[in-house]
């Protein structure tokens, strides 16, 4: 193997060696020498991994989850305004829809005032798939708060509004790349 696929973790696992990609094992980490930002990331990157496994149970991808969960809550939409709630580009979203259609979790049909225009809702297999969808994100709500009281999540939840805080006092800091989440109303253009 060459050595740009080669990581590096001596000082985070249990053993002190170098350990190849394919080798990595989560449950022999030292978190005692593990910088915070790395927990953080690693507890972000295993959420999401967890989260996109149990989607897949769904035959979904979390990009085709958001698009069900847009239509749900706002009914249907064409192709450009759906575009524009989930933050991407009309073409983007066109594979998505094909496959979300196949799997009879929407529907396409023209506009009645403008043919040129195709509405998309979403059907009632989709609606229970977003219903489903809800269960899973409380489930997994559960699974990561578990063995917690209530005063550690209110302390946590207050450290992570700070930490989002200090990002957001940085002079300069661009959010013109960070999204809101598509199923999220804000009264101001900040999130």
């Amino acid at each position: 193997m060459g050595n740009r696929h080669r990581i590096t973790v001596r000082h985070l696992t249990n053993g002190g060696d170098n350990v190849e990609p394919e080798d990595f094992d989560p449950k022999n980490m030292n978190l005692e020498n593990m910088p915070l930002q790395m927990l953080f990331h690693q507890v972000g990157h295993m959420h999401k991994h967890y989260f996109m496994q149990l989607l897949q149970q769904m035959n979904l991808k979390p990009g085709q989850a958001g698009i069900l969960f847009v239509l749900n809550r706002y009914g249907e939409l064409s192709q450009r305004e759906l575009a524009d709630r989930i933050g991407v580009k009309p073409p983007s979203v066109t594979v998505a829809l094909q496959k979300m259609e196949k799997n009879q979790y929407i529907v396409r049909r023209p506009d009645e005032c403008d043919q040129r225009i195709t509405r998309i809702g979403i059907t009632d297999k989709g609606k229970d798939c977003v219903s489903n969808m809800s269960q899973i994100v409380g489930q997994t709500e559960e699974l990561l708060f578990c063995n917690m009281s209530s005063e550690e999540l209110m302390l946590l939840r207050r450290l992570l509004l700070q930490m989002r805080d200090n990002i957001l006092a940085v002079k300069g800091f661009d959010m013109s790349g960070i999204r809101k989440p598509p199923h999220m109303e804000c009264e101001h253009d900040e999130f």
